[in-house]
C-alpha cells in the first residue's frame, strides 16, 4: 500500500500558452506551453519543494489532457486521482505579459475541470494525504460542490483552501461563492490576494478581510499582497511578514508558489496552524515569501521555483 502523501490537491489543470515577448496578445509571434492552473502550480510547487503531492481533477483525453499528465508525472506529482474525461476538450489559457511582468489571461478550449463530481471522490482515487487544498474552481458546479462537502467531511487531517479567482466567464460569482463559503469556514488555512478579498469578504483591507476570514472559521488566515509582503490573522494574534526585493520577469503563479511553500512546511510540521508559535508560523510565511518572489524570477508559474535541495531552498529557512 502507498504511503500517505504530504499533500493533495484538487481543482482545475489548464495548459497555459505564454508569449515569447511582452506585449498585447494579437502581436504574439510564438508561445511556449506549460502546465497551469492555480491548483496545478500548487501542486507542482509543493512537489518542487520536497513534499509527496497528489493532484485530483479532470481534464480531457485529449493531446492537452496528456502533456497535463506527463508534466504532472515529470514533477514527482501522484496522478491517481487525475480523470481523463473522453469526448471533452481540456481548457487552455493565453497569457498576456505586461513589460512590468504583470499578466492578464484569455481562456479558450473545453471545460473538462467542470466536470469534477462525486465519482471523483471514491475513496479508490483520493490518496490519503496530510493535507488538502482546493479552489474555487471546484465549486463551479453544484455537483462539484457536492463532491468537495463529501471530500471535507471523510477528511482526516489540514483542510487548506486558496480560492483564487472566479472570472464571470465561469458562471455567476455570487453563486459561486455561495457554494465555496461554507467550506471555507472549515479550513484550518484560507490564502487570498489582495485582490480577491472583496470577492471572498466585502473587504478591501488585506487585514480586515483576513479577520473576517477567520471570524467565519479559518483557523489561519493568509492575505498576499504582492510586492507589500503579506498579512496573516488567526484568533489570538496578527501580523505581517515582507516580500524579498527582487527582479521580476513574470508574476504568473506569485501566489500558488507562496502557497505551496506554506503547505508543504505546514505538512512537515504535522500540526495545526493554530498551535504553532508565532516565531514559527512566522517563519513559515517569510519562506513563503521568498519562495513567491522566486516565483517571479522566471517566465511561467512553476519554473522559478527551486527544487528541494539547492542551495536556495536550504538557505530559505529551517
Amino acid at each position: 500500500m502507498a504511503p500517505p502523501l504530504d499533500l493533495l490537491v484538487t481543482g482545475e489543470t489548464l495548459v497555459d500558452f505564454l508569449p515569447h515577448h511582452a506585449g498585447p496578445l494579437r502581436a504574439a509571434t510564438g508561445f511556449e506551453l506549460h502546465g497551469g492552473g492555480a491548483p496545478a502550480n500548487v501542486a507542482i510547487g509543493a512537489a518542487r519543494l520536497g513534499a509527496r503531492t497528489g493532484f485530483l481533477g479532470v481534464v480531457g483525453d485529449d493531446e492537452f489532457g496528456w502533456f497535463l499528465r506527463q508534466n504532472f508525472e515529470r514533477e514527482g506529482v501522484d496522478v491517481t486521482g487525475l480523470r481523463m474525461a473522453l469526448g471533452v476538450q481540456t481548457g487552455l489559457c493565453f497569457i498576456t505579459l505586461g513589460a512590468d511582468g504583470e499578466r492578464s489571461f484569455t481562456h479558450r478550449g473545453g471545460a473538462a475541470h467542470t466536470l469534477f463530481g462525486l465519482e471523483d471522490v471514491a475513496p479508490e482515487r483520493v490518496r490519503p494525504a496530510r493535507a488538502l487544498c482546493f479552489s474555487s474552481g471546484v465549486m463551479r458546479t453544484q455537483a462539484g460542490a457536492q463532491a468537495m462537502e463529501r471530500l471535507i467531511d471523510g477528511w482526516h487531517g489540514l483542510i487548506t483552501s486558496d480560492p483564487g479567482t472566479f472570472p464571470k466567464s465561469w458562471g455567476d460569482p455570487v453563486a459561486a461563492r455561495e457554494r465555496l463559503l461554507p467550506s471555507l469556514a472549515r479550513c484550518h488555512v484560507v490564502k487570498c490576494s489582495s485582490e480577491e478579498t472583496l470577492f471572498l469578504t466585502d473587504e478591501v483591507d488585506p487585514r480586515r478581510a483576513a479577520r473576517r476570514l477567520v471570524a467565519r472559521g479559518a483557523e489561519l488566515a493568509v492575505v498576499t499582497c504582492g510586492s507589500r509582503g503579506a498579512v496573516f490573522a488567526r484568533a489570538e494574534d496578527e501580523g505581517s511578514v515582507a516580500a524579498p526585493v527582487t527582479t521580476v520577469v513574470d508574476t504568473t503563479g506569485a501566489g500558488d508558489a507562496f502557497m505551496a511553500a506554506l503547505l508543504s512546511r505546514l505538512a512537515r510540521d504535522h500540526a495545526r496552524p493554530a498551535l504553532l508559535s508565532v516565531e514559527l508560523l512566522h517563519e513559515h510565511l517569510a519562506f513563503a515569501a521568498r519562495i513567491g518572489a522566486l516565483a517571479c524570477t522566471r517566465k511561467g508559474a512553476v519554473t522559478g521555483i527551486p527544487r528541494m535541495g539547492g542551495d536556495v531552498v536550504e538557505g530559505a529557512g529551517p
